[in-house]
């Protein structure tokens, strides 16, 4: 891995723990061994660092988001099905290479708190949230196409109205899944597609 790619790394995996806004020069230079001088000769400042970092690990998650939920199965409720599954656990933890004792194991927790902070607390970088989001907009409108064309779901329903539910549902399983206790992740899965497959199941 070149350097360039090992200080993204390192400060995404610090930024897990401590949040973004709280890793310092120093500590980069701590965990990577390399002097400040280096650091700057790729990133000008940590703003730059924090869009590569996004791009890293946010932007470039949507392509293999795409194919594993296109291959999780035939029907449409088999690729909800993996998207909620997916949306939690598709990041691809091979892609980390640090092995420093200095930098926390990676935790799906921490990836969305560190998500939900990065967007409140830097307006700059939020345009790179509604692309993603735009993106998958288009994706679940593609798929639930596909699901009426094919004959298994509703003709009648409305693609927007559903792309919006679904997506309401996804975003709220994440929190629920976060924030409490009562609910298992599979428990709350399955009744968010029982949920939306009464909606627009034939």
């Amino acid at each position: 891995m070149n350097n360039k790619d090992k200080i993204v790394e390192i400060v995404f995996l610090l930024s897990l723990k401590n949040g973004f806004d709280r890793v310092s020069i120093k500590q980069i230079q701590d965990v990577s061994g390399l002097a400040a001088g280096s650091i700057y000769y790729y990133f000008k400042d940590k703003d730059e660092i924090l869009v590569a970092m996004l791009n890293k690990y946010l932007m470039d998650n949507i392509p293999l988001f795409k194919v594993d939920v296109r291959n999780s199965g035939d029907s449409l409720r088999e690729k909800l099905s993996a998207a909620f599954i997916l949306t939690t656990t598709s990041f691809n933890k091979k892609e980390i290479h640090s092995n420093s004792p200095n930098i926390p194991e990676f935790n799906y927790e921490d990836y969305f708190v560190l998500l939900t902070s990065v967007f409140h607390q830097y307006p700059e970088v939020r345009h790179m949230f509604h692309e993603f989001q735009h993106d998958l907009n288009g994706f679940y409108y593609e798929l639930l196409q596909e699901a009426i064309e094919k004959g298994e779901i509703r003709d009648d329903i409305d693609i927007k109205t559903i792309n919006i539910f679904i997506q309401s549902c996804i975003k709220g399983h994440i929190t629920l899944w976060l924030n409490q206790s009562d609910f298992s992740f599979e428990d709350i899965v399955e009744a968010d597609i029982n949920m939306i497959w009464d909606v627009i199941k034939k």
